[in-house]
């Protein structure tokens, strides 16, 4: 027959592991709230230099435009503060193995007589090859006038102005939406009727506080709608 002290041990050592755990428990109540941190600390075109593993096709985008005298407004743009910068990778732009990237979707035709290609479509490979204005009106299409971020977003799908707006492009804007989930993913350009493949276009990385404005990073380039797109999608 078992002793009573052979009962009362392992009861005893339970009860003091029980109130160590408590006890521990206890040290942890007060709950400090934290968040995650987005600011980068520098300014959107800094930001960009940064990291030229993600943002040199769009750097040399930048600096051929700037080489024209008429399109100086274009790497300024980058400085100006409260508004919305959708950078975008060289998946979006120059990324030939993508087929959404810009320069496959955006073929040029052989110039040079000598070449076997002359008057052929063919894959762009370097800015030049596009006109300064079709460049310029890329990277303005991408910038979004004020400040879109989650702190001020919500599921109602809305309409917002972009730097290429003009009174020869009055359709220049941006459709733009929090998903109404849990998940919470920033939609751009999800309007009704969107082409397959260009549906629920997501940043690769949402809300980053630049010093001038906010970031939206993102490896798929978007396309303009038309006047009827934006008056169906109100």
């Amino acid at each position: 027959m078992k002793s009573i002290k052979q009962y009362i041990f392992p009861i005893a050592a339970a009860c003091c592991l029980t109130f160590a755990s408590c006890d521990k428990l206890q040290d942890g109540y007060d709950y400090n709230q934290s968040f995650y941190d987005t600011k980068v600390n520098m300014s959107v075109y800094d930001f960009m230099k940064s990291k030229p593993e993600l943002f040199s096709s769009m750097l040399s985008a930048i600096d051929y435009v700037d080489k024209d005298a008429n399109f100086k407004d274009v790497k300024q743009m980058y400085s100006s503060t409260g508004n919305t910068f959708l950078l975008l990778t060289n998946t979006a732009l120059n990324n030939l193995e993508d087929a959404n990237s810009f320069f496959v979707l955006n073929p040029i035709i052989v110039t040079d007589p000598t070449s076997p290609d002359f008057g052929k479509p063919m894959r762009g490979t370097d800015w030049s090859q596009y006109s300064t204005q079709a460049v310029a009106d890329l990277l303005r299409y991408h910038v979004m006038k004020g400040r879109h971020e989650y702190a001020n977003l919500n599921s109602t799908p809305h309409w917002v102005n972009t730097f290429a707006i003009s009174a020869t492009n009055d359709s220049a804007k941006i459709h733009i939406y929090l998903q109404g989930t849990r998940d919470g993913f920033l939609f751009l350009n999800n309007w009704i009727g969107q082409v397959s493949g260009w549906v629920e276009l997501k940043p690769r990385t949402p809300n980053l506080l630049a010093n001038n404005g906010v970031i939206h990073v993102m490896n798929r380039w978007l396309r303009q709608p038309t006047k009827q797109i934006i008056e169906s999608n109100k």
